[in-house]
């Protein structure tokens, strides 16, 4: 008698036991909260702990010489520097860092694009004295919203003591607006980065994307921005329209 009550316990217990839910793994906790640029025209997932650099922050970090340039020049709602400040602050450069360019012109793709924006670095080095190489110049759709806009590797040489850099320049527009990014580092810890830096652009999201289908029909070009001894050292890229002429 006492076989079968055994038996009934263990087949009662194994069934209980097959009714339990299956034990879940503990939830990931969420990631840093995405940079959002003040305007609030797009938002971009970086490292933890990184933000915009301030102007007043930018111009001590440009009092030492081994800064590279583009974390010295700031203008809130124009061009800065984004990323781990506080390191910037104490000399230390070892880490990547995001430039923007925000333009209030849109502008569009020629059919020459590759070497229209060679173009305008070749101009922009010989004003600053700066050596702009840009490599594989592509149009590609970025983004959560696959924008249209323009990719190319760019290593730039400043004057000495200014260190070089080593950049993925993405060139995008927005409602109204152009954006350029620049997903910068040391020459030397480009290539391992860079998918880093790619990772990060596909998360990527205007507040408004672009009022249309880019065309071909535009020109390029690029003036320099000024204010200050280092501004000649900034490009911002904007939209001059014109019609092609036979």
């Amino acid at each position: 008698m006492r076989l079968p009550a055994l038996s009934f316990v263990v087949a009662l217990t194994a069934a209980l036991a097959a009714q339990q839910p299956a034990p879940t793994a503990p939830p990931t906790p969420p990631g840093p909260p995405p940079f959002r640029n003040l305007a609030g025209s797009f938002l971009l997932q970086l490292p933890a702990g990184w933000r915009q650099v301030s102007p007043n922050e930018a111009r001590r970090i440009g009092d030492n010489p081994q800064a590279p340039v583009t974390l010295t020049l700031a203008q809130p709602l124009a061009f800065y520097a984004v990323g781990p400040v506080d390191e910037w602050l104490r000399g230390d450069f070892h880490s990547p860092w995001l430039y923007v360019v925000e333009s209030n012109a849109e502008w569009h793709v020629p059919d020459d694009f590759a070497e229209v924006l060679r173009q305008s670095w070749r101009d922009k080095g010989a004003a600053s004295g700066e050596r702009h190489e840009v490599h594989d110049v592509q149009r590609q759709k970025v983004g959560t919203q696959q924008t249209e806009g323009l990719i190319a590797v760019r290593t730039c040489t400043p004057p000495a003591p200014r260190p070089a850099t080593k950049s993925l320049d993405v060139h995008v527009p927005a409602r109204g607006q152009q954006f350029t990014l620049c997903f910068s580092c040391a020459p030397d810890r480009f290539a391992e980065l860079e998918p880093e830096f790619r990772r990060w652009l596909a998360t990527l999201t205007f507040a408004m994307t672009s009022r249309g289908p880019v065309t071909l029909t535009d020109r390029l070009w690029t003036p320099l921005v000024g204010g200050g001894a280092v501004a000649v050292l900034l490009l911002v890229l904007y939209k001059m329209s014109r019609p092609r002429r036979g």
